[in-house]
């Protein structure tokens, strides 16, 4: 059976199918509570610092798979984004979670959940912003548009959240694939090009952010690109 080796675009390029994954790139940040400035995911590749981390934490494959310094796509690579999606996490160390739990408030549940009010509160004063190439913002909107369309079926708890309390998990969107927003046309970032997706913060802050008082938790975003991307091949 014939097999298409590669593609001559009218442009002249010419692509290779094989080339191209569909798997995602990915970045995280972390939230903290208090006063906070703008988080940019895809700034550092691995083993780079993660972006309002306690320390700064250096980044492992759980943080991002983008390879490189950050800030920019390798030349050796290119990416058509469809859609950006955004999960949330609870992160507590084990050293801090007797204090955690301790301090809970209604409603909240074990990490790495997080409550429904904290989402809540996540999706009102969050914005995303998208650059490209270091010119407009191709995306500037509330946290919210960009459902994580991935995770777990969230639902009201009834058992112990480790503080014997009733608990509600928040998600931003429905966890099932199709929950994602998918863009009318892609995006474009070429080999080489700038790129960078930023949480802001109009208010300077997630107001009445809740993380049980306890300095080190924060919550972690982690942001997909999703679309068609091409791999490394040199």
């Amino acid at each position: 059976m014939a097999q298409i080796d590669k593609v001559r675009l009218p442009d002249g390029r010419v692509m290779r199918p094989t080339e191209w994954s569909s798997t995602p790139l990915y970045s995280t940040v972390e939230i903290d509570d208090g006063a906070i400035t703008p988080l940019q995911a895809f700034s550092y590749g691995l083993g780079g610092d993660v972006p309002g981390s306690v320390g700064p934490r250096k980044a492992t494959e759980v943080d991002t798979n983008l390879q490189g310094d950050g800030s920019v796509l390798s030349e050796n690579t290119e990416l058509l984004l469809f859609s950006i999606m955004v999960e949330f996490f609870t992160h507590v160390d084990a050293a801090d979670l007797a204090a955690f739990n301790l301090n809970l408030e209604a409603g909240a549940p074990p990490p790495p959940f997080i409550s429904a009010l904290n989402m809540g509160r996540i999706q009102r004063d969050t914005q995303l912003v998208m650059r490209i190439a270091n010119t407009k913002r191709y995306m500037d909107h509330p946290v919210g548009f960009f459902p994580a369309a991935m995770g777990v079926a969230h639902t009201i708890g009834a058992a112990d959240n480790g503080a014997n309390l009733p608990f509600v998990v928040g998600g931003n969107g429905g966890p099932n694939v199709y929950d994602n927003r998918e863009f009318a046309t892609p995006h474009h970032v070429g080999g080489g090009e700038a790129f960078e997706i930023t949480l802001e913060f109009p208010n300077g802050q997630v107001n009445a952010l809740n993380l049980s008082g306890v300095a080190n938790v924060r919550i972690r975003a982690r942001i997909y690109c999703d679309g068609f991307r091409r791999r490394p091949v040199a």
